[in-house]
């Protein structure tokens, strides 16, 4: 059982396939048993068929099926030694039937994609946001400071961070119900635009009425029904030291120091994954960019019918397949783009890894092509100028709600576009 690459024609190549009569007799003598089982003929019973009526009634049967057979099992393995990425033409195979009892010998003509040569790969520009690493740890530090505040009552006035409780009327008008309890702590805006601004200054004891009014559009003015709220009690915030004994208690460590460390470790560990990933997926949008070729079809076809699979939805409109093909189409195209890089720049694999890779029960060609890709990748990436650039401040202005709290006159709330102070 051989198979023998005896011609390279441009995109044609053309193998011989060879199995001896023996190993044929063995595939001949399934074939034959399997119809045996399943034909119904008077005076046998299943499976005691003899083979010369078999090969009387259902001869071509059988060597159709047994040359299927013998091509499945001689190109076995083929695509694993030649790695070759098969066209949209299919393989022609030489009208050659076996016999029993012979050799079988016949040729086939693969017909094999050829990715265009890649270009504009090496020393691409790329660039990365700019990334300060102690700022961050500082932001971390913070909020898990603000983890272990503490609040204590206070008669002053409050202020960004304290705890604000106020109590208003039951909104059932029950008089005889017990007051309601809002609490909040400033800064954190909980309950809308305005809120945090009525409840900043306020001291235990201060009473104060708010209304919604619409800022923006044609129905504007005070709107909606006026709370009229008490403040219960303020509590001052206070945030922990950073000292060594905050260590202990946000992470066990023995010092700030090392906490400190830690973090920065951390932040610095997740830019750089991020990083790695932002300019490995900005590399290959820039070279398939400068590279835009057909890919074979049915690769397309293949690779959007598994998208749209994984969907689970088997009434795909239209538009969902539409987006599964261009993903697909621009996934295959990734694929043999950074198979031909690796291949132009001699990005092999080893043996020893491929061996290991058998032996774990991945298949030659799968691993070649994965790790293969990726070294292609990391030459791209490392062979590119990368340079950090400061984000630039949004220049427009953030989304704003249409309305907010205010404070108005109880005796003047709920007149619309009075009252307001």
């Amino acid at each position: 059982m051989a198979y023998e690459l005896i011609k390279e024609d441009g995109n044609k190549r053309v193998v011989q396939f060879f199995m001896d009569a023996a190993d044929l007799k063995k595939i001949f003598r399934k074939v034959k048993r399997d119809i045996s089982k399943e034909v119904n003929i008077k005076g046998f019973r299943p499976g005691h068929v003899p083979d010369s009526i078999i090969d009387k009634r259902y001869g071509n049967i059988v060597v159709a099926e047994v040359a299927e057979i013998a091509h499945k099992q001689l190109s076995e393995g083929l695509f694993d030694e030649f790695d070759w990425v098969l066209s949209d033409v299919e393989p022609e195979f030489e009208s050659v039937l076996p016999v029993e009892g012979n050799d079988y010998t016949y040729t086939t003509t693969f017909h094999i994609y050829l990715t265009p040569a890649p270009v504009d790969y090496k020393g691409i520009e790329l660039s990365v946001p700019a990334y300060d690493r102690e700022k961050a740890v500082d932001e971390t530090i913070d909020h898990v400071r603000k983890q272990f505040v503490t609040f204590d009552k206070t008669d002053q006035a409050s202020a960004e961070g304290d705890f604000v409780a106020l109590e208003y009327p039951d909104p059932e008008g029950n008089e005889d119900s017990e007051p309601k309890t809002l609490t909040a702590v400033i800064g954190q805006n909980d309950m809308g635009p305005g809120f945090d601004e009525l409840i900043t200054g306020v001291k235990a004891g201060d009473s104060f009425t708010m209304q919604m009014k619409v800022e923006k559009g044609e129905d504007t003015g005070l709107k909606g029904p006026a709370h009229t709220f008490t403040v219960k009690e303020v509590k001052v915030h206070t945030l922990p030291e950073l000292d060594d004994e905050f260590a202990k208690k946000a992470g066990g460590f023995e010092t700030i120091v090392e906490l400190r460390q830690k973090l920065h470790d951390d932040v610095t560990a997740r830019f750089d994954s991020e990083k790695k990933s932002f300019t490995e997926r900005q590399a290959i949008d820039t070279i398939l960019d400068s590279n835009v070729f057909d890919v074979p079809k049915f690769m397309v076809e293949n690779l959007t019918q598994d998208y749209v699979s994984r969907l689970n939805d088997e009434d795909s409109s239209e538009e969902t397949q539409k987006a599964a093909g261009e993903m697909a189409e621009r996934k295959v195209r990734e694929f043999l783009i950074l198979r031909e890089i690796a291949i132009c720049e001699s990005l092999e694999i080893s043996e020893d890894d491929i061996e290991k890779a058998l032996a774990a029960g991945d298949s030659r060609s799968s691993y070649l092509d994965r790790n293969r890709n990726d070294k292609a990748l990391e030459f791209v990436v490392n062979s590119a100028v990368i340079q950090e650039k400061a984000q630039e401040e949004d220049s427009l202005e953030p989304e704003t709600v249409p309305w907010k709290w205010v404070s108005v006159d109880p005796s003047a709330a709920g007149e619309s576009n009075e009252g307001e102070k």
